[in-house]
């Protein structure tokens, strides 16, 4: 089950990819509360959009970061990014969501349009029948 968070962050005046990226990763909720994890979701987004530019997947071993970080935390950092959505697993390799930054937003948006369509036709059927069980007219 993918949990997307959306936060409402302005975007930077400062417009480098790097600044991007960041952002990116303040809009989805992925900044670290641990001071030692400071910035590994930023690392990791950027080899993944670099690494979709190559039409290329990364898997979690090949993954070599600034500084040295036990392979099971970096798997954590990867399970943030798959859980806002960014990026997916497909056999043991790791992809950004799609072939570039536009499509993945692009695709993440589809998919919150489908639920939010499910949770309004879900809350209709829940009032309609609410409306029964108090013998009141809809």
């Amino acid at each position: 089950m993918e949990r997307i968070s959306i936060r409402v962050v302005s975007v930077p005046d400062k417009k480098s990819t790097q600044h991007l990226i960041k952002w990116f990763c303040l809009a989805f909720g992925l900044e670290s509360d641990n001071s030692s994890d400071h910035g590994i979701e930023e690392e990791l987004l950027g080899k993944f959009i670099t690494a979709a530019y190559a039409d290329r997947g990364i898997s979690s071993s090949e993954i070599k970061l600034k500084n040295k970080i036990a392979r099971s935390t970096v798997i954590y950092h990867l399970n943030r990014l798959m859980d806002a959505g960014l990026i997916v697993k497909r056999g043991r390799r790791y992809y950004l969501r799609a072939t570039d930054m536009y499509r993945s937003i692009e695709e993440i948006e589809y998919d919150v349009d489908r639920e939010m369509r499910r949770m309004l036709d879900t809350a209709r059927e829940f009032d309609r029948l609410m409306a029964v069980k108090l013998k009141r007219p809809r």
